[in-house]
């Protein structure tokens, strides 16, 4: 039976929340992470952080990707 790693689990929910949220979706995290901090639970804001700055890399590597299409398509 196959159970994710935490860094597994972590990605496939950033996609999901990513294709859910679309543009709003890293501010969305970061606040998330950011209000569970001021409540004082550092594991969830710590785990919404990884979220976060997984968003963020994953639309880094698709605007890279894009931009070398762009460029082999010229």
């Amino acid at each position: 039976m196959w159970r994710p790693t935490g860094s597994e689990a972590i990605d496939m929910f950033a996609r999901h929340f990513e294709a859910r949220h679309r543009s709003g979706a890293a501010v969305r995290a970061h606040h998330t992470a950011a209000h569970l901090k001021d409540a004082g639970d550092m594991p969830g804001s710590a785990v919404w952080s990884e979220v976060a700055e997984t968003i963020e890399r994953l639309r880094s590597d698709h605007r890279h990707i894009a931009r070398r299409r762009e460029r082999e398509n010229v």
